[in-house]
């Protein structure tokens, strides 16, 4: 509009000097009028280059909003990933030990599973053990009863012996002994079975025949009175009186009463297992003895 004035006022003044003729004035006029639609064509042109600039403007400040706001959720989103890559780094540490934890529980799982097998085999070695324990056992049982039996059958054969107090039966564990004072088989000194003990020599043969499964010993025993010297050329000492007059009735039992040799066997004792103190007349008398010893059987 300002332009507009202008040039008004610059043909206004061209005619009042009357530099400027009609055609003149009509030519600028002209002139003026296109200039004037161009400067109106111009002033739309800059109106809509303004109400583009102020779209754009509302634009960019939309977009920096927008910016503001994807800047704010990058920032959390950053946060967030920062929080996500340590709980995944805890997770890792977790895992970590988890899977440490784990190959520790193997390990003592294996040696729990090995521990267990040497248990399982132990067990079974003990179970085996303990039936072969628990045969010996029956077997042993089985022992003890056949020699209890035998106990009670020769104290009811040797009943009217057993009363004259010249037979003595026991059991020890799983052997019967039966002892015989020494007196009654052989003079004093001597090896020489007598002729009048002889018949109960026989009646042990016939007994111990019927047990011909069980191992016979005949021992011999003497108190600590040493040898004297009338009999010291025949025996040295105590060990060879009552070694012979083992050897003696074992041989009776062989060559009379029909024992079998290879069950029967003898040994001299001599002073060194009393059963009665040496020190008194009657425990020298029960020291000397003859003890058959009969063992279990062998099955």
């Amino acid at each position: 509009m300002q332009t507009h004035r202008l040039v008004i006022l610059f043909l206004a003044a061209a005619l009042l000097t009357g530099c400027v003729g009609i055609e003149d004035y009509e030519r600028k006029t002209d002139e003026a009028a296109g200039l004037r639609g161009e400067l109106a064509k111009y002033q739309g042109e800059i109106d809509e280059l303004q109400r583009k600039i102020e779209e754009l403007e509302g634009q960019i400040k939309q977009k920096d909003l927008e910016s503001q706001e994807l800047s704010q959720s990058l920032t959390m989103a950053r946060r967030h990933s920062q929080q996500i890559e340590t709980r995944v780094a805890d997770l890792r540490a977790q895992m970590t030990s988890q899977q440490s934890q784990q190959t520790e529980s193997a390990k003592k799982a294996r040696r729990f599973e090995r521990a267990y097998e040497n248990s399982r085999t132990r067990v079974r070695e003990l179970q085996k053990n303990l039936v072969a324990v628990q045969k010996k056992l029956l077997r042993f049982e089985d022992r003890i009863r056949f020699q209890i039996q035998l106990e009670k059958d020769m104290k009811a054969q040797l009943s009217r012996e057993r009363r004259r107090g010249i037979v003595q039966v026991r059991r020890e564990g799983d052997r019967v002994l039966i002892s015989i004072a020494s007196a009654i088989l052989f003079r004093s000194g001597s090896a020489k079975i007598r002729s009048e003990s002889k018949a109960l020599l026989v009646k042990f043969s016939s007994l111990l025949r019927r047990y011909s499964n069980r191992e016979v010993q005949v021992q011999g025993h003497t108190d600590n009175v040493q040898i004297s010297d009338r009999l010291a050329e025949r025996w040295e000492t105590n060990w060879e009186l009552s070694a012979a007059r083992a050897t003696r009735v074992l041989r009776y039992f062989v060559e009379v009463g029909n024992l079998d040799p290879r069950r029967v066997s003898g040994a001299g004792m001599g002073e060194f297992r009393p059963i009665a103190d040496n020190d008194t007349r009657e425990g020298r008398r029960a020291n000397r003895r003859i003890e058959i010893i009969i063992y279990p059987p062998d099955s």
